[in-house]
């Protein structure tokens, strides 16, 4: 874990934040940079997490602003040399303090809406079930850009609510369809699920997959070892080829979760 901004990022994670201070200004509570940035180390293809808490709901005057300058700032995962995708979490201080579940985001940036920002089309606030998840990254390994550290500002998530995102996740893969165009992350957010329900624990995606692997069947190992291999740069994967493989990994994985959630 590192407590400063990688020097990669630190000029994007400046923009961001003189960005989101300009727009939502008196309204800000915090500005917390999480994920790999901070934790594990930034890979080839990592997003730069983000994570705002604001006072009051956003208008939608603010909504817009953000959404269209964060497009400014941002680039799709390994499309730019001088940008990373950015993901960025708005929620509601009163909305989360005191804890409870199902949370609600206010908004949320990624590079998989640039379409529909550019249609003019943003995403409102809505239940989020995965804040359970993000908050507890950001409690345990965050960097305050604005205000308080965020195992000061936020409760601790009690671990049977990050179980309940647990099965909202696995309810979200249910056929083929749902599987094409993120096969890679999905594998790992497997293999990630399957080593906290385990331990108890939330580790980096690579982490959980080398934990894992030794104990799949060959069949399976191989798939999430590619995932891993590429997530981490050193091998590129037919996504579109690999599918039969892909199907098979995650029906044996999230059987198996099932099993251990029970």
């Amino acid at each position: 874990m590192t407590n400063t901004i990688p020097d990669s990022i630190r000029r994007q994670v400046n923009a961001a934040r003189v960005l989101i201070a300009r727009i939502i200004e008196g309204n800000l509570v915090a500005i917390h940079l999480y994920g790999s940035a901070v934790e594990g180390g930034l890979k080839p293809q990592s997003d730069i997490d983000l994570l705002v808490t604001i006072r009051q709901p956003l208008d939608m005057q603010q909504r817009k602003e953000l959404m269209q300058g964060f497009l400014e700032i941002s680039a799709p995962p390994g499309s730019a040399d001088s940008y990373r995708a950015l993901e960025v979490t708005i929620v509601v201080y009163s909305q989360l303090v005191p804890w409870r579940f199902p949370p609600s985001r206010e908004m949320q940036f990624g590079e998989w809406l640039r379409d529909d920002i550019c249609a003019g089309v943003y995403e409102p606030a809505q239940v989020d079930p995965d804040l359970a998840i993000l908050l507890t990254q950001a409690r345990r390994a965050s960097v305050p850009l604005f205000g308080k550290p965020a195992e000061t500002l936020f409760n601790v998530i009690p671990f049977s609510d990050i179980v309940q995102t647990f099965r909202h996740i696995l309810d979200m893969w249910q056929k083929p369809a749902d599987l094409e165009g993120d096969e890679r992350n999905i594998i790992l957010t497997l293999a990630r699920i399957w080593y906290s329900v385990v331990t108890g624990n939330i580790v980096a995606k690579e982490t959980a997959a080398s934990w894992l692997i030794p104990q799949l069947p060959a069949e399976h190992a191989a798939m999430l070892q590619a995932a891993r291999s590429e997530y981490l740069g050193l091998t590129t994967v037919d996504w579109t080829e690999s599918m039969p493989s892909v199907e098979r990994f995650v029906g044996y994985a999230k059987t198996h979760i099932a099993g251990l959630l029970k």
